[in-house]
Formats: structure tokens, sequence, C-alpha cells
């Protein structure tokens, strides 16, 4: 079987990045067209207030979906320079878990999610789960967790004493 349509989660993190190496090179070994998925959390739909229902202003993001925006204008040029022939970027506002792991995949026929592995600590996964966890059981295809470089080095991380939201 040979994966065609290749879905790296990016959210900034050094993790995002060795996923994203990895998904170049699994584009390349199969041809496959390459989507670089950034999320930013936040209200997608209308949200309650105080007095009812209310919209939430997507301004507030600007700034996030920007920065993100010029990341994945650079991950698409090093892919494309790589030799991936179709790459596709997109920067959404919503639930991270949810647009990784089922909306995205789903309106998209992905058949190969690529996500780094998350720093949270024991307590964190607990109570919150990660948004790797929550791809791997959710996601209607195949899910890589990256942990290691293209060298198969680990990366030295820091666990963080607050859970991921």
């Amino acid at each position: 079987m040979s994966y065609q349509k290749i879905l790296v989660g990016v959210d900034g993190s050094k993790q995002a990045d060795m996923a994203f190496e990895k998904a170049v090179d699994i584009a390349k070994t199969n041809d496959a067209k390459l989507y670089l998925l950034s999320i930013i959390n936040g209200e997608r739909y209308p949200a309650t207030g105080p007095s009812g229902y209310s919209f939430v202003s997507h301004s507030i993001y600007d700034s996030a979906i920007e920065t993100m925006q010029k990341k994945l204008a650079d991950y698409k040029k090093r892919a494309v320079a790589e030799g991936i022939k179709e790459v596709e970027t997109n920067v959404e506002v919503g639930n991270a878990k949810v647009e990784l792991a089922e909306r995205y995949p789903k309106e998209n026929d992905i058949d190969l999610i690529i996500i780094g592995a998350t720093g949270l600590n024991v307590v964190g996964r607990l109570l919150v789960g990660s948004t790797a966890a929550y791809t791997i059981r959710e996601a209607p295809c195949d899910v890589t967790v990256v942990k290691t470089d293209l060298k198969n080095k680990k990366l030295a991380i820091k666990e963080s004493t607050y859970p991921e939201m």
C-alpha cells in the first residue's frame, strides 16, 4: 500500500518540525500530496455569551493565523525544493484535536496523518489527553507519531507541568 494524501499537523514546535521532515520523506517515497495544517485553538462556531448567542470575532486570531501562514509557506517551499509536487497549506481556527483527527482528514480523504509526540507529563495526559493520543484513537486513517529526527535521534524534551490545552 502507498499513501497518496499525507497530513502533517504543524504547531510551531520542534516535534512538528521533525514530523514535517519525516512527512516529506514519506511523501517523496510515495509520490504523495502533502497537506500542512495548523489549528489555532479557538471558537469555530457561534459562542454563548451573557446576553445569549454571540459570534466570536475572528480578528482576535489574526496575528496567530498570520504567523502560522508564514511558517507553513516556509514549510511548503522546503517541501517543493525536496521534490514534492503537490503541497496544500491551511490554517484554521477550532478545536485542534477534532480538526486534526476527524474533520480535516474526512473532508480531504487523508490516508496518513503525521504528528509530533507531545511533551505532556503523566498528570496532564490523564486529565486532558494529548492531541497525539486523541488522533490515534479517533482518526479515520493511519497515524504516525514522530518522536525522533531523520537520524532517529530523540528530541530532549523537558516535560511541562501544565497540561496541553
